[in-house]
């Protein structure tokens, strides 16, 4: 994965996220800070991990732009909401990661 391809911005229930390669931590590869409405991913990862990093720091996201941001454990019917209303509607709003994931996904799989 080339770094020009990958996102740098993510539209989330209407707020603009900056993602930004530069997180450097021991502990793990990424970080949400919706205080700030940025993402900061570790650079220096092998592409199908990136990828995944990358899903999981915009999950965060979209669980702090939904009035469920104060939870910290979610039931069942919860998290299946998380997924088929308010993630997928992150990647309607935004078809150039939709895109990017895709051809990342095919990439991984050949």
């Amino acid at each position: 994965m080339a770094p020009n391809n990958r996102p740098t911005s993510i539209k989330i229930f209407g707020q603009r996220y900056k993602v930004r390669y530069d997180y450097v931590s021991d502990d793990n590869n990424g970080l949400c800070d919706p205080d700030n409405n940025t993402i900061h991913i570790s650079p220096s990862m092998q592409d199908d991990k990136l990828l995944r990093v990358l899903m999981h720091e915009i999950t965060h996201a979209v669980i702090a732009e939904t009035p469920i941001h104060d939870r910290k454990r979610f039931n069942e019917e919860e998290v299946c909401d998380i997924v088929g209303f308010h993630f997928m509607d992150t990647l309607k709003q935004n078809p150039k990661l939709w895109e990017w994931l895709i051809k990342e996904m095919d990439e991984e799989a050949s």
